[in-house]
């Protein structure tokens, strides 16, 4: 797949060693975070198959009536915009959370143009990139990012891109408060391409699916 990269250059010799640290933080964090999860459902899970003594089993009380609410709609930001048949696409990192897109699904055609700036605002100062993997390929990224550790200072100088077929387009690692956008063509085949930030720990959240229709 044809990429074109259009970048803005900062001051990556400090992000780049601080994130070295930072990277591992987020990187146990999200390991530790996963692993609580598992644990708590498999106890709840568990704790659900006990049934309470029927002899002791308090009355059941009379349902009350559902009242109806409103639920009010949920502010979706507008990802694509189309532009002399291009999809443009612009993505951030989420306002709530740092450590994911504010945009996490986008559709756009078959063979399609796309134009995808991917704009580092962060709230903090975390570096990201943006990876679009290959349909079925989510669980090998992530593999293969969070492998990165073992090695954070040789994978830093490739800005943490995983190598092989499963990449289809990328950014450079970006320092917070730079952008660079990225021309490339969505594939023919139709289906969901897994996108992520490969930074070593930040791909367990920092995901979305590129619809392809």
């Amino acid at each position: 797949m044809d990429t074109h990269h259009d970048s803005h250059e900062g001051g990556g010799s400090f992000w780049s060693a601080a994130n070295v640290f930072i990277g591992l933080a987020f990187g146990v964090f999200a390991l530790g975070a996963g692993a609580v999860l598992i644990v708590g459902g498999l106890g709840k899970s568990f704790g659900s198959k006990k049934a309470p003594d029927a002899a002791h089993a308090p009355a059941a009380a009379a349902p009350a009536a559902a009242t109806p609410t409103a639920t009010a709609p949920v502010a979706v930001p507008s990802s694509v915009k189309e532009e002399g048949g291009a999809a443009v696409v612009t993505l951030k990192p989420g306002a709530a959370n740092p450590m994911s897109f504010d945009v996490t699904n986008f559709t756009v055609k078959s063979g399609q143009a796309v134009k995808l700036t991917f704009d580092n605002d962060s709230t903090t100062p975390l570096q990201h990139n943006w990876v679009l993997g290959a349909a079925g390929s989510k669980d090998r990224l992530i593999a293969a990012a969070n492998g990165m550790m073992a090695e954070m200072t040789k994978w830093m100088a490739r800005g943490y891109i995983p190598e092989g077929p499963d990449v289809l387009a990328h950014t450079k690692l970006l320092n917070p408060k730079e952008k660079e956008t990225v021309d490339f063509t969505a594939p023919k085949e139709k289906g969901d391409y897994p996108y992520l930030c490969t930074f070593p720990g930040h791909s367990m959240i920092m995901q979305g699916t590129m619809k392809v229709e």
